[in-house]
């Protein structure tokens, strides 16, 4: 049976971990049903979704893991962040610091991944010195992010998709590489995109091909299939950018990116993840966008009021968007200048945690896994990470058998 994540769930030498990490056993946790409601939202101009509708329930009702029942929050600290690996050398070093989500990215030795290698060498060996599952991901959106092709084989970007395939087909196709993705020990993609195209006056913005098609209903149609199909094979599925990067002017690995104001998010970019917020075991990616009318003019990645927004609801045209309750990323807090050029090192993890953040993900910053860790264990000490905050964010990202 397929391991998967109890709710939807990096940095230095290229480790990019989504943190699996168990979550805490406290006495204010009582057992509960983890998952979120499978019952799909209605589209847009419907009068049938609401956030009264959603059966996700509430952090505090989610059962703690055993893995790591006694432990403080500062022992937690690793367990928030996800690390780009290089090596495998690099992966044995985040594991031993605490981190229990590896990124597999572009400049990964891919010997690591399983089957191909050395199986002492490998992620299932990682996993063993871990002495419990690690959550391992990829960006494997298809189009021009992919990075197994030379192993598990091409897949058509989002825009080809939707031009030249039904939704049942997409989720047919990913199904089938989903399963192949499983087979190397990786267990979450950070895909679909769910930002919409948004035409040539914002050509520069990093999306393009990556987007389904500018129309709202059509892109969360064709996430929904690529998502589930990617769940048939045991993966999970990570929404990104919110709160949409489609209309965004600016490439955030170069520099700041800015959106149209919230009300006209509102009415266009938020609508697909307003449609796919609550299917169950679905994971979200903030993105680095800033978003005039959206709190202080922060990127969204280490805006409180992005994570605020995300997690209550209310948007929309109708404001009656679901509430999140999954695991929350963020986009990689080391190789984006959006990002970069504000907070050095450790400090970009801490700012995205300390606004509300479920896992940091680091994928290509030449930041010291120690150096981040001890960051974020002293941000748990002086309350800038409220503990509460981290037995949270832990139950999210459990991994279970």
């Amino acid at each position: 049976m397929p391991r998967r994540h109890v709710a939807a769930g990096a940095l230095g030498f290229a480790l990019v971990v989504a943190s699996s990490a168990c979550s805490l056993s406290t006495p204010t946790d009582q057992p509960a049903d983890t998952s979120a409601s499978s019952a799909t939202s209605a589209a847009p101009g419907s009068e049938s979704s609401g956030a009264a509708e959603s059966s996700t329930p509430p952090a505090e009702n989610r059962p703690a893991c055993a893995r790591v029942e006694g432990k403080t929050p500062r022992e937690m600290a690793g367990r928030m962040l996800a690390v780009g690996v290089t090596t495998y050398e690099s992966a044995e070093q985040a594991v031993d610091e605490g981190v229990r989500h590896l990124f597999i990215g572009s400049q990964t030795d891919k010997s690591i991944l399983n089957g191909q290698g050395d199986p002492a060498r490998s992620l299932a060996a990682l996993e063993k010195r871990a002495g419990e599952p690690l959550t391992v991901s990829v960006d494997e959106e298809g189009g021009l992010v992919q990075r197994l092709s030379e192993i598990i084989g091409e897949l058509p970007s989002a825009k080809q998709m939707a031009e030249t395939m039904s939704p049942e087909q997409v989720r047919d196709l990913m199904a089938e590489h989903g399963k192949k993705v499983r087979d190397l020990g990786i267990t979450v993609d950070f895909a679909p995109v769910v930002d919409l195209a948004g035409g040539q006056e914002v050509s520069d913005n990093a999306i393009g091909s990556r987007s389904f098609s500018a129309d709202p209903k059509v892109a969360a149609d064709y996430a929904r299939a690529y998502s589930e199909g990617l769940q048939q094979a045991g993966v999970t599925p990570v929404l990104k950018h919110f709160p949409g990067h489609g209309h965004a002017t600016g490439d955030s690995h170069m520099g700041s990116v800015t959106t149209p104001p919230l009300e006209q998010m509102q009415a266009n970019d938020l609508l697909p993840f307003r449609e796919l917020i609550d299917v169950e075991g679905m994971a979200v990616m903030v993105g680095h966008v800033e978003v005039p009318g959206l709190g202080e003019p922060l990127p969204s990645s280490v805006n409180p009021a992005a994570y605020k927004l995300l997690r209550e609801g209310g948007y929309g045209p109708r404001h009656d968007a679901p509430g999140f309750d999954g695991v929350i990323y963020t986009d990689d807090l080391t190789g984006m200048k959006a990002v970069t050029d504000r907070y050095p090192g450790p400090e970009a993890a801490v700012a995205a945690l300390a606004a509300g953040a479920d896992v940091a993900l680091a994928a290509a910053g030449a930041v010291e896994i120690p150096d981040v860790v001890e960051a974020i264990r002293v941000a748990i000490d002086d309350g800038r990470i409220p503990e509460d905050q981290v037995r949270d964010s832990v139950n999210r990202t459990c991994v279970t058998e």
